[in-house]
C-alpha cells in the first residue's frame, strides 16, 4: 500500500495491523503524528516499511525489528527514541549495512541471554551512562543463583563485556563478528585442558 505523498494527518491508525498480509507500506512525506502503532508488528508479511518525513514521535515498538521477511525500513526525519530490536540503528535511520550490524545484532541477543529477559530500556540508557556503571549482576538473570565457579564468572563476564562493545552507540567502536569470534573462541584455547 503506497500512500506517500498525500498529505494524511492525525494519528497512525492502529487498524493497520488487521492487514495481515500486507508486504508494503509507505506513508512517507505525510503529517502523521503520534506514536508508532505496535499492531504493525503483526504484519509478519512486511518487507518494506516506509514512514520516514512525518511528525511521528515516542518509542518505536521494540518488535519492529523482529518482523521475519522486514528488509527495507525507513523511519528517518521523525522524532523517535529507542530501539529496533535486533537491527543496528544507524541501519534503520540510513539503510547503511556494515560488517558492524550483525555485532549488533549479536549483542543483543547476548544480553537478552544471560538476563533471561528483553532488553528493554538497556540500549537506551547505554547511550546516557558509561558501562563501568552496570554491575555484572544487574544483567544477569535474577531467576538463577549466581555463579560460583571463578571459571564461569570469567566466561560470563567476557561474554558480557563482548556484547556491551557489540551494542556501544558509537557504530565505528563496535567490533566485527570476526573479533568477537577471537575474543570467545581465545578464552577457550586458554582453558582447554587435554584428556
Amino acid at each position: 500500500m503506497t500512500m506517500g505523498l498525500n498529505k494524511l494527518h492525525g494519528p497512525n491508525p492502529l487498524e493497520i495491523g488487521h492487514f495481515t498480509y500486507l508486504t508494503l507500506l509507505d506513508l512517507s512525506h505525510n503529517l502523521l503524528n503520534g506514536q508508532i502503532p505496535s499492531s504493525l508488528c503483526q504484519l509478519k508479511e512486511l518487507n518494506s516499511l516506509n514512514l520516514s518525513a512525518n511528525q511521528i514521535n515516542g518509542v518505536i515498538p521494540p518488535k519492529l525489528g523482529d518482523l521475519p521477511m522486514l528488509g527495507y525500513l525507513d523511519l528517518s526525519s521523525n522524532k523517535l527514541s529507542g530501539t529496533y530490536g535486533y537491527i543496528a540503528p544507524e541501519h534503520a535511520f540510513s539503510m547503511v549495512v556494515t560488517e558492524k550490524s550483525d555485532a549488533y545484532s549479536f549483542g543483543v541477543v547476548a544480553l537478552e541471554t544471560m538476563m533471561g529477559r528483553h532488553l528493554g530500556e538497556l540500549l537506551s540508557s547505554l547511550a546516557s551512562q558509561s558501562a563501568t556503571n552496570i554491575m555484572l549482576t544487574d544483567v544477569l538473570d535474577p531467576r538463577l543463583p549466581p555463579p560460583t565457579s571463578p571459571v564461569a564468572v570469567g566466561d560470563i563476564a567476557l561474554v558480557v563485556t563482548v556484547a556491551f562493545a557489540c551494542v556501544g552507540s558509537e557504530p565505528r567502536s563496535r567490533p566485527t563478528m570476526q573479533h568477537v569470534s577471537q575474543q570467545l573462541l581465545s578464552r577457550r584455547k586458554t582453558l582447554a585442558t587435554p584428556l
